[in-house]
């Protein structure tokens, strides 16, 4: 039941996933009775002073992805701001006692409630769910969605709480590369069709084998052209899991094409391992494999999930950052270095050289030559370092 203030009591919940955006959460109620803690182990978020409430109201105020609390009818008790929006309410306390059937279409509604009340009856909480919210104007987007049961201080269910995160946009590209993928094949199979139907010709009229020959030499030029094409569409790189230069361009452009139309700025990260030849001589390729690996995954943990991380090839990896500042995306990226060559137990340190392109709008859109920029700052910054060492080897 809801106390004097108006909220829900929360005092645990038994697990909490990792979280889309990849930070801690330290979120408290406005109760002492009621304490909610999530930790995701590559991010942190330092909690600012104050009381319990304090600290959730600022969470919920600023928090981008769609937070809300509900108790067993599945009445919302508490939404975060950025889901008030969603909702078209000036303020998230408009929401409480409502439910989805006064937000959404009954069909995501119906749905809602189900999957709410099956987690309450079992205490079982639903993980990185693929939803398709539709709203009643015909409106439909597509959200990743967790959701926990909550107790109170006896261990007894009084409700769920999730988070929902917005991947509309991951979902129409995915679309896209698979509506692209099966004209291809589709293009195969026609493709391949007409040269059985050719060699069928061949087989009965010997008298026009060159023409048939002619043919078959297109239509084969025509298959490897649609293969190379099929091939294109792995946009993944095998070693670290992360885009690679093929989908990193693809996505993007995409993304700067968006940018380009709705005025957002951005930036672009080339960053280049330092020192990978050496550690591949001294310590083998399997060392510098798994260099390759923990700098993935850094850069990862770096970032958001919204953001494109890819490994051009090599040692090279780029970053697509939808905001500016060169100094804090530097200060990010080298505080998550630091933490993995604090809590790593290697003969040598992961160390890297980065160039930062930001782009405003009304500047070059091309991604090849906006990443030829970030190279070219990298490269600066590179020969910096190696100055450097140098200098302070001439003073030794």
């Amino acid at each position: 039941m809801a106390n004097n203030s108006g909220f829900l009591p929360i005092t645990s919940v038994k697990s909490l996933p990792a979280l889309p955006l990849g930070i801690i959460l330290g979120i408290c109620g406005s109760e002492q009775r009621g304490i909610v803690a999530a930790e995701y182990k590559r991010a942190s978020l330092r909690l600012i002073p104050g009381t319990k409430e304090d600290l959730l109201h600022a969470f919920l105020e600023h928090v981008p992805d769609g937070i809300y609390f509900k108790d067993r009818e599945s009445r919302f008790v508490r939404i975060s701001r950025s889901l008030a929006n969603r909702f078209g309410l000036s303020d998230p306390s408009l929401a409480t006692n409502k439910t989805d059937f006064d937000m959404f279409s009954r069909e995501h509604a119906e749905q809602a409630l189900a999957d709410e009340q099956q987690i309450i009856r079992t205490g079982q909480p639903v993980f990185e769910k693929e939803e398709k919210e539709t709203w009643p104007d015909g409106r439909e987007n597509w959200v990743l969605t967790t959701k926990l049961p909550l107790m109170d201080e006896e261990g007894n269910i009084i409700g769920t709480m999730g988070i929902s995160h917005d991947i509309t946009e991951r979902k129409r590209t995915a679309e896209e590369l698979d509506h692209h993928r099966v004209h291809l094949e589709k293009l195969v199979t026609e493709r391949t069709a007409e040269l059985a139907r050719a060699n069928k010709l061949l087989e009965r009229d010997i008298a026009i084998r060159k023409v048939v020959e002619q043919e078959l030499t297109l239509k084969a030029q025509q298959l490897v052209k649609v293969n190379a094409e099929l091939e294109s569409l792995s946009l993944t790189d095998d070693l670290t899991g992360l885009y690679n230069r093929r989908g990193f361009r693809a996505l993007a452009d995409h993304r700067i094409r968006l940018a380009s139309r709705t005025g957002d700025a951005f930036s672009i990260v080339f960053v280049d391992l330092d020192g990978l030849k050496q550690i591949n001589d001294r310590f083998g390729h399997q060392a510098g494999n798994l260099v390759l690996i923990e700098a993935a995954d850094v850069l990862r943990a770096a970032f958001r999930s919204s953001d494109i991380v890819a490994r051009l090839g090599g040692d090279e990896f780029a970053v697509f950052i939808a905001e500016t500042g060169e100094d804090e995306i530097a200060r990010r990226m080298q505080q998550r270095f630091d933490h993995r060559n604090s809590v790593t137990n290697h003969p040598y340190q992961l160390s890297f050289s980065a160039g930062i392109v930001s782009w405003q709008p009304g500047e070059d859109t091309n991604v090849d030559r906006l990443l030829g920029r970030a190279d070219s700052l990298m490269y600066q910054q590179k020969q910096k370092k190696r100055s450097s060492r140098s200098l302070a080897d001439t003073n030794i």
